[in-house]
């Protein structure tokens, strides 16, 4: 799986070194993974042999590492939902179980996965290149378009709330790289208050908080729509489309997770299922 096509494979000396083996055992098991189909080899004589084919979803049934497990924002917005669809749906088509666990804040999701509790983590492309800068050993692949991981973003406030911004007490994530970017940069000189994104509308009913950057398709509590109000974020000052994109991240040495995304991911497929989930064509199924 981390042999690159048309590039030289190990010898069988080399193999038995490294997996403590006899030459019989790996020459069986070589010509095992021809006759499934899971490799296609060429001989190049005193050259070595060339790996001229492999079949990525064949090769990860056979090493029997169970599912492909990647940690997701909470699909609490139709983006997230269509997106978790995308991804699910992508694998099955290509013959890879792939199973989701979700976890609200990007750092929370980062640190399953240099826990080795996750194969990939999704977020913002944003967050996954201030991973990537933080932590060497990351890699963020699979970007996709803009509006993929937010379509829109506004400021959820209470109705009666001073008209002086600058005053407002502003409820922040902490968990949460994109949250924090945002809410610095709209409400740059506000005092913050740290909480949990999910807990936002109730805070501001509560006069907890007074306003918060909110996903726009994310739902309010009915019981609290006569207390609260929105209005548009203005985003010249939010700045860069690095928030709103989507970005996969795996760790670097994991060649074989890299390897899977590099012949498997296909974006185009799991953006059309995501619009196909948004614009209610496809029910979420993740």
């Amino acid at each position: 799986m981390k042999c690159e096509v048309n590039t030289k494979i190990p010898t069988t000396q080399e193999l038995a070194a490294m997996f403590t083996g006899g030459f019989g055992t790996i020459d069986k098991a070589m010509n095992a993974l021809k006759e499934t189909g899971a490799i296609k080899l060429q001989s190049k004589g005193q050259l070595g042999t060339i790996l001229l084919e492999k079949n990525m979803a064949a090769l990860w049934s056979i090493i029997d590492q169970g599912a492909l497990v990647g940690s997701f924002p909470l699909p609490n917005t139709i983006e997230f939902g269509g997106l978790a669809t995308g991804l699910i749906e992508m694998f099955k088509e290509k013959q890879v179980v792939c199973n989701l666990t979700f976890k609200n804040g990007a750092t929370l999701r980062l640190k399953q996965l240099l826990e080795h509790q996750c194969d990939f983590v999704v977020m913002s492309d944003l967050s996954a290149e201030q991973a990537c800068s933080k932590y060497p050993n990351l890699r963020s692949i699979c970007m996709m378009g803009n509006n993929s991981y937010y379509s829109d973003l506004i400021i959820l406030r209470r109705k009666e709330v001073s008209p002086e911004m600058e005053k407002w007490r502003i409820g922040l994530d902490s968990t949460s790289n994109d949250h924090i970017t945002l809410s610095d940069q709209v409400f740059s000189t506000n005092e913050k208050i740290d909480v949990h994104y999910g807990n936002i509308p109730y805070l501001i009913a509560e006069g907890k908080i007074d306003a918060a950057i909110w996903h726009s398709t994310q739902l309010v509590p009915t019981a609290l729509i006569e207390i609260l109000a929105v209005q548009k974020v203005d985003y010249s000052q939010a700045g860069s489309e690095k928030n709103m994109a989507a970005a996969i991240v795996i760790e670097e040495d994991r060649k074989e997770i890299a390897a899977m995304f590099d012949e498997l991911c296909d974006v185009q497929l799991i953006e059309r299922i995501q619009q196909e989930v948004i614009s209610r064509k496809r029910s979420p199924a993740y």
